[in-house]
């Protein structure tokens, strides 16, 4: 066997054990995956239409499918049973900050007393000062409740499509962003 042959055939043995390594990524996956059961697996393993569609154009979906994609993701926004979009803030300051469910910070720089937040997403601090008009309340929960009814294929989650707040508790979070009592806007 020449030389050539030799490092060729190892590189080809190397290269077939890397690949049958379980990355660290995949490990923590699996591991993630298999801690929340088998539902928990099942919701974040299986794709709707519009995740299909994102996966399938990699997050940049012709111009041609967007107005129906749009139609699509904003048909799956609910709204509260009483009607009204902004509802409690101190409750809205709850689950904006609870990881398992608004998990906002992990985004968005938030009140301002706070310092571990991501960036990610824009800045939320003094978000009230966009006022309280029913066009903005109106933007704000459905922005929250599915943000990929405004931005197809956003990196923000869809909360409220997927069952991780309520409608009611979409209106607790657009207070919590718009009144003025609320943390986010003292100054």
């Amino acid at each position: 066997m020449t030389r050539k042959a030799a490092i060729m055939a190892a590189l080809a043995l190397l290269m077939g054990i890397g690949l049958t390594q379980v990355s660290p990524f995949r490990a923590r996956l699996e591991a993630a995956l298999h801690a929340g059961g088998h539902e928990f697996a099942q919701v974040m393993l299986s794709q709707d239409k519009g995740q299909a569609l994102c996966s399938q154009y990699r997050d940049k979906l012709p111009a041609d499918l967007i107005p129906g994609f749009l139609a699509e993701q904003k048909a799956l926004i609910k709204y509260p049973a009483n009607g009204k979009l902004m509802g409690d803030w101190k409750n809205g300051e709850k689950v904006f900050t609870d990881p398992k469910r608004g998990n906002c910070y992990a985004c968005h720089a938030g009140v301002a007393s706070e310092v571990a937040h991501g960036t990610m997403g824009p800045p939320l601090t003094n978000y009230g000062q966009r006022g309280t008009s029913e066009a903005v309340v109106r933007y704000t929960y459905e922005k929250i409740y599915n943000a990929w009814a405004f931005v197809p294929c956003s990196l923000m989650y869809r909360g409220g499509v997927h069952g991780l707040f309520t409608p009611e508790e979409t209106a607790d979070l657009v207070a919590f962003l718009l009144d003025p009592e609320s943390p986010i806007n003292r100054r």
